[in-house]
């Protein structure tokens, strides 16, 4: 099972022109688009980003699905799409779209192509203005302590508005924790 969380926020923005947007068809697939160097086209391309992950489209191999993202955006257009299963993360992205990887206590950039997951494998993917005054230390000791995808963003946020009260650009994030669906069964012999 994986047990997401989903934040996004104008900032000091007029409106929200990202995209964050999953789709369960059939694997659990997140599409991030950060619209911000995109100016007039913004609101256009995050329709059209929409629309292309709404429709059978999604079930393209990545790299197809991206020729077509990118066939149909703005030549800047900043994302990054992957998939994910209790087993595998597949992730491309293009841009300053990125994610990171919280694996056996040590926080890395999550790599184009295809990562193993294995249980309590936490993933946090967002734009370049959500990470901005984020530390990879502070984000790895928050992911270490969260309970949750929701409490480790709340951890994370709460940094953020912090140090910018939240007012600066559009903040897209998801935070990802791979949780075992085996229930494990004990049993005592006398």
């Amino acid at each position: 099972m994986i047990e997401y969380y989903l934040f996004t926020h104008k900032g000091g923005r007029a409106q929200y022109l990202d995209e964050v947007f999953p789709v369960v068809n059939p694997e659990l697939s997140f599409g991030i688009l950060s619209s911000a160097k995109l100016g007039d086209k913004a609101a256009l391309a995050g329709r059209r980003f929409k629309e292309i992950l709404s429709s059978s489209l999604i079930e393209l191999e990545l790299p197809a699905l991206c020729a077509e993202i990118d066939r149909n955006m703005p030549d800047n257009a900043e994302y990054m799409i992957f998939r994910i299963s209790d087993e595998r993360i597949v992730s491309l992205r293009r841009g300053n779209v990125y994610g990171k990887i919280v694996k056996e206590g040590e926080l890395k950039v999550l790599p184009n192509g295809v990562l193993s997951l294995e249980d309590e494998d936490r993933i946090i993917c967002g734009n370049e203005e959500f990470f901005r005054h984020l530390e990879d230390e502070e984000i790895l000791a928050d992911s270490l302590f969260a309970e949750s995808s929701q409490e480790w963003m709340n951890y994370m946020v709460r940094r953020i508005s912090d140090i910018n009260w939240l007012s600066e650009g559009n903040m897209s994030a998801v935070t990802l924790i791979v949780r075992s669906s085996v229930v494990k069964e004990w049993s005592s012999e006398t």
